[in-house]
């Protein structure tokens, strides 16, 4: 159960909806645009609920949460998402897509290539120089998106990725919206256009520990998952999709009930979850349920989004973020609402490509509140 303030209380202290919520902006670092030479200043917009005591920091480099602050059951501040303190940790090789925003394919595509109306593309292999990943070498993680501030609650970013970008065809406009609200919600809404017809699939990379973003393996053992999905997308040694939607029952993957992660971990044979998960599409139902009982902190997960990934951090190689803090596998978690993985290569899959006259709309939230403990 997540305590909440009522919505009469709400008023009594805020007197209006944003009242609670303000942002604050300032600099990140700066950055050299590779096309004018020009440097760039990198802005950070802090998000923060008073009421709540939750505080969201987002960068328009790569879009990026680079922190989310929120108390514990014994009201001990805390961040939950991995980062870096500087811009250079999140433009270093090493990192993982920390808090970013992944286009234009979040993922995999199968050995780099696909075809549109009969035309062959190839983008970047930049997964171990066999497939594409994650957008490619220029993702939209790796580039300055513009920011705007429009209300008290959210901030706008937007990016336009141009035709080739990557290998990719067409021209898109691209935009995701971080709204923070009063009863703890972050609401990432991304909307994307073309003029050519082109895949899109787009999402967020924030990897979570609940125990904090220091804690690693020894916390993250020790947290609880539910995942509201009966199947999943089968992966071969490569972690591409084999085509086959396979049932969760009986296998290491069932989430379905509430599970240790280090149990589920250790089913996996430490091997570790990278797996889409099949969900009902329907935002206002939990997709994904993830507690920590020593402190207290919940995240519930909601998205209009047929899958979500679930991963454990298996590959994160040591790396130090964030208060000196060394991250290393298994430290960590993430949940990426997304359609299906090398969709482009399998018809049974929910459709990536997207046209022009069409606009891409995705919703994922991610709900911080806290449990009710027993307490001595």
């Amino acid at each position: 159960m997540i305590l909440r303030c009522s919505p009469l209380l709400l008023i009594l202290l805020c007197g209006r909806s944003q009242a609670g919520i303000t942002i604050f902006e300032d600099t990140f670092g700066h950055i050299v645009n590779p096309e004018t030479q020009s440097i760039d200043v990198v802005r950070r917009f802090t998000l923060t609920n008073h009421l709540l005591r939750t505080q969201v920091q987002i960068i328009n480099y790569g879009a990026t949460i680079t922190s989310v602050v929120t108390p514990d059951c014994y009201d001990k501040l805390d961040d939950i998402v991995l980062g870096f303190d500087y811009l250079e940790g999140y433009r270093h090789p090493e990192n993982p897509y920390m808090g970013a925003t992944i286009g234009r394919v979040a993922n995999r595509i199968s050995n780099g290539t696909f075809t549109v109306d009969g035309v062959e593309y190839r983008v970047e292999k930049n997964d171990r120089g066999l497939n594409a990943i994650h957008g490619g070498e220029r993702g939209f993680d790796k580039v300055l998106w513009i920011p705007l501030v429009t209300k008290s609650d959210s901030v706008t970013m937007t990016y336009t990725s141009v035709d080739g970008e990557s290998g990719f065809p067409g021209t898109v406009h691209a935009t995701v919206t971080f709204t923070l609200t009063l009863d703890n919600r972050l609401i990432i809404k991304y909307n994307a256009t073309t003029d050519k017809k082109t895949p899109i699939n787009l999402t967020n990379h924030a990897y979570f520990n609940l125990a904090g973003h220091r804690s690693g393996s020894r916390e993250l053992v020790n947290h609880v998952v539910k995942l509201f999905s009966e199947s999943y997308t089968e992966v071969d040694s490569l972690s591409l999709p084999t085509g086959e939607i396979r049932p969760v029952n009986g296998t290491p993957y069932d989430l379905r009930l509430p599970k240790y992660m280090g149990f589920a971990l250790q089913e996996t044979q430490w091997k570790g979850f990278d797996h889409n998960y099949v969900l009902d599409g329907n935002v206002s139902t939990m997709a994904a349920w993830v507690v920590h009982p020593k402190s207290g902190r919940v995240l519930n997960l909601y998205t209009d989004q047929p899958g979500v990934q679930f991963y454990t951090g298996g590959n994160i190689r040591p790396i130090y973020g964030k208060q000196y803090a060394l991250y290393d596998q298994f430290g960590a978690f993430c949940l990426e609402t997304q359609k299906y993985p090398d969709a482009l290569h399998h018809d049974n899959f929910p459709s990536i490509l997207l046209s022009p006259g069409e606009t891409y709309e995705h919703t994922a939230i991610y709900e911080f509140g806290l449990i009710q403990l027993w307490k001595k």
